[in-house]
């Protein structure tokens, strides 16, 4: 190699670095409004429409208002992966960060049900900043880093987290409602659009934007892209089952512990910042090690172990305070890092935004079914028969399917180095 193309190599990994640096605060600072909401969103319905007297009831509410927020993603992620195509990445950032405002200032002022059904509507279909940030991150990641970069921003995103949650901890002890919270994290996401627009730099060159497609820009253009491709269509099955497998807990978590075990909002916020710690070192450092000791099939399956032992100790603890325990089970967040790592490997240069709007409209689809289906489960399940646990155990046999799947993927058909993969990270 020629000192030239050395050098020219040297620059264009500095430059992916330093990209990859600034992402990084974009990300902190859109998972801190994440953290700060968590608890409060689940209990604005919980006190500020039942006063705290019919858990079931609120999970139900909350289940309609988070499945209207995912059906309407369904129409948003693939719009905004084309647009990210044509547009860049960092204005698609923008205008996401920008929706995700006004959704907050919205639920801040809101008085009924329907309007905050139509704030959730709404920031559904603004909410692809995971598919806009997956695709920056692939612009200047080889193959290889991808999924080790992807773990670096979901690591920030779960430090992000941390410090939403403390902030959110002290601003409830100090007596802040739920609206003024929200409306704190309205003005979060605004200085963060603020900071996109001045300072993140736009990943994708000039040359490699493509036409805007209507006809791409739809559910109906995601489907056909993945079904043309017969690895993306080897991989679509387990994207799905893997969010119908593991996310049980996170949708009624709160909710299973104040029913069954009576947990107090100040234990579930510690309980939350616990499960973003080791979240962060899980995504950060495990990830890391396990790709390159293991590989990406045996992380992933490494991941759906711990997401069956999760649903496992959901469905058996006799006591709250032993969920600080299975925490350590959040190791189950790798896997989409890396299913999502599979897609990459194989999708041209110029159609990485649209293969992560529609690997959203995967996930989001079955985030919709997702939420559509256990809340109600675990409404029903517990006014007739007082059996929290039952959504449990139907997200444990998603679990089981999970595995099997995974131990069937063709590792090396995926992951071919290239020699253009040395430019990158």
């Amino acid at each position: 190699m020629s000192v030239l193309q050395s050098q020219k190599q040297q620059t264009k990994k500095q430059t992916s670095v330093r990209e990859l640096r600034l992402l990084l605060l974009e990300i902190f600072l859109y998972w801190i409004t994440i953290g700060l909401t968590t608890v409060s969103f689940a209990s604005f319905f919980t006190d500020d429409f039942y006063e705290g007297k019919n858990i079931p009831a609120a999970s139900e509410l909350f289940g309609l208002c988070e499945t209207a927020f995912y059906l309407l993603q369904l129409l948003g992620n693939p719009f905004f992966g084309v647009f990210s195509d044509r547009f860049g990445r960092k204005n698609s950032i923008l205008v996401i960060l920008l929706g995700g405002s006004l959704n907050w200032f919205i639920l801040s002022q809101s008085k009924t049900k329907i309007m905050v059904i139509f704030a959730r509507m709404m920031h559904g279909f603004c909410d692809s900043n995971s598919q806009a940030t997956a695709s920056y991150v692939s612009d200047i990641s080889s193959k290889q880093d991808f999924p080790k970069n992807m773990g670096l921003l979901q690591g920030t995103g779960g430090f992000g987290m941390i410090v939403g949650l403390i902030l959110g901890f002290i601003l409830n002890g100090v007596g802040l409602s739920n609206r003024n919270i929200f409306f704190v994290a309205a003005t979060i996401l605004g200085f963060n659009a603020f900071y996109v627009y001045f300072i993140l730099p736009e990943s994708m060159k000039t040359a490699k934007l493509k036409r805007f497609d209507w006809a791409k820009a739809n559910p109906l253009g995601s489907i056909k892209f993945i079904y043309n491709n017969k690895k993306f269509r080897r991989m679509f099955p387990i994207l799905y089952f893997n969010i119908i497998g593991g996310t049980c807990g996170i949708i009624l978590l709160q909710f299973y512990l104040r029913y069954k075990h009576k947990m107090s909002e100040k234990l579930i916020y510690i309980l939350l910042f616990e499960a973003a710690i080791l979240q962060i070192f899980a995504m950060a450092v495990l990830l890391r090690l396990s790709i390159k000791k293991k590989g990406n099939k045996r992380t992933l399956i490494d991941g759906f172990l711990a997401q069956l032992g999760l649903n496992i100790c959901c469905i058996i603890a006799p006591k709250g305070w032993m969920f600080f325990f299975f925490i350590p089970l959040v190791y189950q967040f790798v896997a989409f890092t890396i299913i999502q790592s599979f897609f990459q490997a194989v999708v041209k240069e110029n159609e990485k935004g649209m293969l992560f709007g529609a690997l959203s409209l995967g996930s989001n689809f079955a985030h919709t079914c997702a939420k559509f289906m256990y809340p109600r489960i675990f409404s029903f399940s517990t006014r007739n028969f007082d059996f929290p646990e039952l959504p449990f155990i139907i997200s444990l046999f998603f679990s089981f399917v999970n595995l099997y799947l995974a131990s069937k993927i063709p590792e090396q058909e995926y992951f071919e180095k290239k020699d253009d993969d040395q430019d990158k990270i």
